[in-house]
């Protein structure tokens, strides 16, 4: 299945410039700690498998999420990255990461792929075809 919902618009907003997000995290990835993740993004184990649920896992934890401010046109969608890691054994890794793309020391898979592809790279496969272009799929 391809996914229809925001979190496919939605990038990365550095240093708490997301305009897409639920308010009451208030961490970013330069002010978290790397050894624990808030509890708040820990994906909680429900007391029953459901299949409907675990198909859907990203939607359901960001049922709550919403615009924080009016979002002109042509602006881009920013979310918080961190509040999708959600396994506690990822988080150093994810922070660390998202720290380096942010203070402009690593490069995210999109840039990585251009780096190697070129800018106009086209991606396709049996259900959608896309050219990249600065780091968005068109």
């Amino acid at each position: 299945t391809v996914g229809s919902g925001i979190f496919i618009f939605c990038n990365h907003g550095c240093n708490g410039a997301f305009n897409y997000d639920d308010e009451g995290f208030g961490f970013t990835e330069m002010n978290v700690d790397l050894d624990s993740a808030p509890e708040s993004v820990l994906n909680k184990a429900t007391t029953v498998y459901n299949p409907v649920s675990e198909r859907h896992l990203r939607q359901i934890l960001g049922m709550g999420d919403y615009t924080l401010r009016d979002i002109g046109k042509g602006e881009e969608i920013l979310c918080n990255y961190l509040s999708y890691v959600g396994d506690p054994d990822e988080w150093k890794r994810e922070v660390t990461g998202l720290r380096g793309q942010c203070s402009g020391e690593s490069m995210g898979e999109i840039a990585e792929y251009e780096a190697d592809y070129g800018d106009a790279a086209v991606l396709s496969n049996n259900l959608t075809e896309c050219v990249l272009f600065d780091g968005l799929c068109y």
